[in-house]
């Protein structure tokens, strides 16, 4: 975005595992926190777990559960793997439209957050991305007027 444009910054980092128990384990050595466990989301057919830092880093797992899921071919040559990043901005609609003019796809239609970490991102809109020079990645934030 140009300078004077949206502002923008980091939200959280998405692992995708085959073993979210594993994954919470290793984090846990860190010193991350388990907020959210396992925690259905049927559209994509996978388990959500979240973590925070005492920094308020946010970690997403996100676990198939099944073949059908959205993470699975993902997964096929490895147990686990960053799966994407997530920015988050101060305009919501405003970030999707200038990503659309650069010719970023949308994955995900834009919708709430299914299990928000904090009080804001209740009210935060989300939606997955994809452009090849960057791959997957996620936008989050407020929608303004």
């Amino acid at each position: 975005m140009p300078d004077g444009g949206l502002a923008i910054e980091y939200d959280h980092v998405a692992y995708a595992t085959t073993d979210t128990d594993a994954t919470v384990k290793i984090l846990s050595t860190l010193g991350f926190t388990l907020k959210i466990y396992k925690q259905e989301i049927d559209s994509f057919n996978v388990f959500i777990t979240k973590m925070v830092s005492s920094q308020r880093d946010v970690v997403e797992i996100v676990e198939p559960r099944g073949a059908s899921s959205v993470v699975s071919r993902l997964l096929a040559r490895t147990p686990a793997t960053i799966y994407h990043a997530c920015f988050r901005t101060d305009d919501f609609r405003a970030a999707s439209e200038s990503l659309k003019q650069a010719g970023v796809l949308t994955i995900t239609k834009p919708m709430r957050i299914p299990y928000p970490i904090t009080e804001a991102h209740r009210s935060y809109w989300t939606s997955h991305v994809y452009h090849p020079s960057v791959g997957l990645f996620e936008i989050t934030g407020p929608e303004r007027e």
